[in-house]
């Protein structure tokens, strides 16, 4: 099965513990989100997180990579950025224009063009083919749909999908995180 991106639903959120919300609330938007990261990654929801922030202008930009080997990622990805939002190949693009989350995965092929080039040399590890795992690229909006971000949940295939209340605790973060952002 070669690369799919697929539009995806989250499941209805999980409630985060208030004493969780107000800590997050306190910070300023940036912080926030690499708190919230940090917090996703202490329940497995992913190995590795990537935070692509909507700028000035609607340019894509590279807010924060999370994970305890991110391989170089933001080196990785520096090439990939500081383009308005709908000229990039980014995942954080496809995400906005579809109006969903979106689910990547399956196997890439040499000469892959589904996903960026930088990204996919990390989710290879340097191979010319193999599985990517499971992406999961969560979109930010702001109340009246303007996009803020993505945050990209990153699992390696042998992690498997999100599972038990990952999916729920991940969109109550990505919601309340929507909304520090939108500020």
């Amino acid at each position: 099965m070669s690369v799919s991106i697929i539009p995806f639903k989250m499941p209805e959120p999980m409630e985060i513990p208030s004493h969780i919300v107000d800590r997050l609330r306190e910070m300023p938007g940036d912080e926030a989100v690499a708190y919230g990261m940090e917090l996703l990654l202490q329940i497995a929801a992913a190995e590795t997180i990537l935070y692509e922030r909507v700028g000035e202008g609607e340019t894509l930009e590279l807010g924060e990579v999370v994970g305890p080997e991110t391989g170089g990622l933001k080196e990785l990805l520096a090439g990939e950025y500081g383009r308005p939002l709908d000229e990039t190949k980014s995942l954080a693009r496809k995400a906005f224009a579809d109006g969903s989350a979106l689910l990547v995965m399956g196997n890439a092929e040499a000469g892959e063009q589904e996903l960026p080039a930088g990204l996919l040399k990390f989710l290879l590890a340097g191979a010319e083919e193999g599985n990517v795992g499971f992406l999961y690229v969560l979109p930010m909006n702001g109340a009246d749909g303007r996009p803020l971000g993505t945050l990209t949940l990153v699992r390696p295939a042998a992690d498997g999908p999100l599972n038990h209340e990952q999916p729920n605790i991940s969109e109550a973060m990505r919601q309340e995180l929507s909304g520090i952002l939108d500020g």
